[in-house]
């Protein structure tokens, strides 16, 4: 079976990583350099992990495991009638394609946004990490866990850091969860300033309806949009991302998504944890392994400085403190999410209890969209 990737994140490499051992892998990326961790670029840039600890997989290692890297290679439209890619280099056949497209960072809709920087990529992360060397000061717009992330660990290398987020609370958390989040980051040195948005942004400045802030360099994480344009342009039906089953299936036949791309009933998972999730239940499906992915039931892992948390489920509704670090969410008598707060071993505990409910019934594929008239 010959499988073209279109993405090569925590995603795309994953998936192709499981099916070279038994299958044709081609790996189609636009960016010039190989698979880095992204979740690691907050640590690049604060200087708490060298460049070198971004790359696990090096070209050598792609070639030895079977996987034809294509670098600098911009996937344009799939014919999925045909089933081949086109590219900027050519035409590729499939008999499998998988979109791990990933997502692009959000901006605010405010004058003066070409002043902000974001982090997604690892040019990114060098470009921010060469400012930071030079203003050794920080505005971070967005409470979500990129930019806790971000604050929290150049924090703890002694940068000064705001954090400015114009919801009241963090990472989409209620007030109890916030307050317990923001103190430990403001015991770090953070400033964190809620309920606050952005009204303008110049060089030097950040205008918000709280007042000015003074700073060159701002980054921006409000969130990230999925890369759909090439599912889009291919009448592969999309919404906010690519329209998928909890078997990755796309509108189109023998086309996935997985990753940050793709959108089951409203839910972006937008995690490399999610990510290398989705890849591992894939194969497993491309394999003849009956499996799906749950999509209510993802966790999440993060570390803001030395302060891990974990977000597993949904934590929605009567929230419920069922110790000093677990809050738990009910719909009705059932247990839909759980906040962990330091303890990760307890985490893991709630992320077994979620994996071994009864799974929800099974369902078929998108329904293609109408064509066009």
């Amino acid at each position: 079976m010959r499988v073209v990737i279109v993405g090569n994140g925590p995603a795309g490499v994953e998936v192709a990583r499981l099916l070279s051992r038994e299958h044709e892998v081609v790996l189609v990326e636009k960016e010039t350099v190989p698979h880095y961790s992204k979740p690691m670029l907050s640590h690049f840039i604060a200087g708490l992990v060298e460049e070198k600890r971004l790359f696990p997989y090096s070209p050598e290692w792609y070639e030895r495991n079977g996987i034809n890297l294509l670098l600098e290679t911009e996937a344009r439209s799939v014919d999925t009638s045909k089933k081949i890619l086109n590219t900027d280099g050519g035409e590729l056949p499939y008999d499998v394609l998988i979109l791990a497209t990933g997502a692009r960072p959000r901006l605010p809709p405010v004058e003066g946004k070409e002043h902000f920087l974001t982090l997604r990529t690892f040019e990114d992360a060098e470009r921010i990490k060469k400012l930071l060397d030079t203003e050794g000061e920080m505005i971070v717009v967005g409470g979500g866990f990129i930019g806790l992330e971000l604050a929290g660990n150049l924090a703890k290398r002694g940068y000064k850091v705001t954090v400015v987020e114009k919801e009241k609370g963090v990472l989409g958390l209620d007030e109890e969860l916030t307050g317990r989040i923001v103190n430990v980051l403001k015991e770090a040195g953070v400033e964190v300033l809620l309920g606050t948005s952005v009204l303008k942004a110049t060089e030097d400045t950040l205008l918000t309806d709280k007042g000015e802030l003074k700073g060159r360099l701002k980054v921006c994480a409000i969130g990230i949009e999925p890369e759909v344009s090439l599912a889009k342009a291919s009448g592969i039906e999309t919404r906010r991302g690519i329209v998928v089953n909890r078997r990755f299936e796309t509108s189109a036949k023998d086309v996935y998504a997985i990753g940050d791309c793709a959108e089951y009933n409203g839910i972006i998972c937008g995690t490399a944890k999610a990510a290398m999730e989705h890849a591992k239940v894939l194969v497993n499906i491309l394999n003849g392994i009956p499996d799906r992915y749950l999509f209510e039931r993802r966790s999440s892992i993060f570390k803001f400085g030395d302060f891990p948390i974990a977000i597993v489920g949904v934590p929605r509704g009567r929230g419920v403190w069922l110790d000093r670090e677990t809050k738990a969410f009910y719909d009705g008598e059932d247990v839909v999410g759980v906040v962990v707060l330091e303890d990760m071993k307890k985490a893991q505990e709630w992320v077994h209890h979620f994996l071994e409910a009864p799974p929800p019934p099974e369902e078929p594929p998108p329904n293609p969209p109408d064509p066009p008239r």
